[in-house]
């Protein structure tokens, strides 16, 4: 629950490999962590992510800009 599911438009948006990934928004910006991606029943791209404010506060670290 309240993580981010991102659907792939132009090819994977994550492969094999990539659990542990940071993403960031257009600017630049944290926006999730990503751990688990793969395809649906229907064959559309995949990928699951947790909210970068959920990982920071869990680990008790902050980002240095």
């Amino acid at each position: 629950s309240d993580q981010i599911e991102v659907i792939g438009t132009k090819g994977l948006f994550s492969d094999a490999g990539d659990s542990g990934s940071l993403i960031v928004d257009a600017r630049g910006r944290a926006v999730a962590l990503l751990f688990s991606g793969g395809e649906d029943d229907r064959g559309n791209d995949l990928t699951f992510a947790n909210r970068i404010e959920r990982v920071l506060q869990k680990l008790g670290v902050r980002l240095v800009l």
